[in-house]
């Protein structure tokens, strides 16, 4: 899966470990020796890099979708058939594990034999075996089955693992936070003790339940290719009403009008090299949005629904001033229980501009804690695009003009919170295009994506609702794409009608809703509920898993005559005293 400078021409197995542990000597290895102390991130010794479960679990998983293998666990052959019995051999390893990591964290060191451990990872990790090659190896029944019996007793290791609510008792978090607090800053976002450039191991939550790829495996942990970076960020905001299983997103489709002069052609270095048929445009709203109407829709959102947990605003919304000044006056206002913000940003840099999704969201210290994630395909206007949004003066339709945005290091974010909820954003084109990010997605399984979009109606036959249809079927994830009411409403240029369906929901089972936002609207609260669903693994685990479902959504009225921006101090304390009697 990750493989670097690998012989292909000799595949053997010496050779795979050593793409994932270059530092390593394996030719004085003799015998597993599992370590009883604790050890972080050392590279070096073969046996300290087995005595940490997600170091064995990226050879062993990426060994399995290299060879395509894991077909074997319903496709069984001659050598490999996988049983139900097989199940408590996966219990037992799993103890085994849990076992030595407690140990490890012991101050009264015990001998402990880990006798079934041993043995498995003895029947893959030896001098023989170093020599063979992984093909030759996946179809010797031995090796096989240990390989199978140690990624998912690892898998099983984490599955009571919750990152926003680490306990003493459980010592796998403990290790987990030892590692958060101790660890390299470039490899925090890794469980594995490899360079992240070779890959990731991750925590995973839905398990597709159609098709067959490696994703079908596991539910718990998954790995990540190298070309997507990924984070996992932890909101330690808790829901503080009687069903916390709800989960309530107020989302404004700003700005209410975009004119044609937000978009305007720059000259770029990239120009001196590319044809005259390609240009670049920079994009840049004129109108400016009110603190007051934000703290209006609040208002309105809270009487609808009682509370907030995240407030979303298309791609481009807002600008990184403005953004401050939203999130500064969530806090202002709700202190350690405001609701997360996600909102598409622009700007520009030295030589680019900028568009960039930020998301806040109340962190270990009790305030605002905020990642950037990056878009990581540049949008383009043609002839049909510009036409369609009556662009065709401000930008040359003749010609193709490409966003003036950088593609660095593709990202990806994804927001644990304490009831379930596992957020991952995209930005336009990465919810269409399969390469890397979409990968990524379906390899971390998250339950709810927003997507946030520049973009016409969100209708279920355009192409967020195929894309979101996709993903809501593999992984199996809820997904809200959301775009700005100023761009429905110039989607007219191609005879159509203008339309003000500025969201599309999309969940598992085949299930969409546009969401329009009515005449005079601020905004629209979409309630949603986790509902604990089974989901199965390929080799026949079961476990129930929070799907986020959707119950209702109400475009928000404002309840003040004239909102302007010197009426802010009366609306903050309307806001102030609804909080107070709730």
């Amino acid at each position: 899966m990750f493989l670097l400078h690998l012989d292909i021409v000799d595949m053997k197995f010496k050779k795979f470990i050593e793409n994932y542990f270059p530092d390593i000597n394996l030719v004085d290895f003799n015998s597993i020796d599992l370590s009883n102390q604790w050890i972080h991130q050392d590279k070096k010794n073969f046996n300290e890099v087995l005595s940490w479960p997600p170091n064995v679990f990226i050879i062993l998983y990426s060994l399995l979708e290299y060879t395509d293998k894991y077909r074997l666990l319903v496709s069984p052959q001659e050598h490999f058939i996988w049983e139900q019995d097989h199940k408590h051999s996966v219990e037992q390893l799993s103890a085994d594990w849990l076992a030595l990591i407690t140990n490890q964290l012991s101050e009264d060191k015990k001998r402990l034999s880990f006798i079934f451990l041993l043995y498995n990872l003895g029947n893959v990790f030896n001098q023989t075996n170093f020599s063979k090659g992984i093909y030759d190896l996946m179809n010797e029944k031995d090796f096989s089955l240990s390989v199978f019996l140690l990624v998912i007793s690892i898998d099983e290791l984490f599955s009571n693992v919750n990152i926003c609510n680490y306990k003493f008792e459980n010592k796998l978090e403990v290790s987990l936070l030892i590692r958060d607090l101790t660890s390299n800053p470039k490899l925090r976002n890794n469980l594995a003790d490899v360079e992240c450039k070779l890959g990731y191991v991750t925590f995973k939550t839905k398990v597709p339940q159609s098709g067959l790829t490696i994703n079908n495996l596991t539910r718990n942990l998954t790995c990540v290719k190298p070309s997507v970076s990924p984070t996992i960020i932890k909101n330690k905001r808790e829901k503080k009403h009687f069903n916390n299983k709800t989960y309530n997103i107020l989302f404004l489709p700003w700005p209410l009008v975009v004119n044609d002069l937000a978009f305007r052609p720059v000259e770029t270095p990239i120009d001196k090299v590319m044809d005259d048929y390609f240009g670049f445009f920079e994009y840049s709203p004129s109108e400016k949005l009110s603190s007051s109407d934000f703290v209006v829709a609040i208002i309105s959102a809270i009487k609808n629904a009682g509370s907030i947990d995240l407030i979303v605003l298309p791609e481009c919304a807002l600008d990184e001033v403005t953004y401050g000044r939203f999130k500064d006056l969530l806090f202002d206002l709700f202190g350690e229980d405001a609701p997360s913000l996600l909102s598409g940003v622009y700007g520009h840099d030295e030589n680019s501009g900028k568009n960039i999704a930020k998301l806040s969201f109340i962190g270990e210290s009790g305030s605002f804690d905020t990642v950037d994630q990056n878009k990581h395909h540049r949008w383009f206007l043609d002839n049909s695009q510009l036409r369609n949004y009556n662009l065709s003066n401000a930008l040359d339709p003749s010609r193709k003009w490409w966003e003036n945005i950088p593609v660095g290091r593709r990202n990806l974010v994804s927001l644990h919170t304490p009831n379930g909820v596992r957020l991952c954003p995209l930005i336009c084109e990465d919810l269409a295009r399969q390469e890397p990010v979409a990968q990524a997605v379906r390899a971390v399984g998250p339950n709810l994506v927003v997507s946030l979009l520049l973009d016409g109606p969100q209708l279920k036959d355009r192409w967020p609702g195929k894309y979101s249809a996709v993903l809501s079927d593999d992984p199996g994830a809820s997904v809200l794409s959301v775009t700005a009411l100023g761009m429905t409403l110039r989607s007219t240029g191609l005879g159509y009608a203008p339309s003000r369906v500025v969201g599309l929901w999309s969940e598992p089972g085949g299930i969409s809703e546009t969401l329009e936002m009515k005449d005079e609207g601020l905004g629209i609260i979409i309630g949603l509920e986790l509902v604990d669903e089974k989901m199965w693994t390929i080799d026949g685990r079961s476990s129930d898993t929070p799907v986020l479902r959707k119950k209702f959504h109400t475009t928000l009225m404002s309840d003040y005559a004239d909102v302007n921006n010197s009426k802010l101090p009366y609306y903050k304390r309307q806001l102030q005293d609804i909080l107070k009697r709730r």
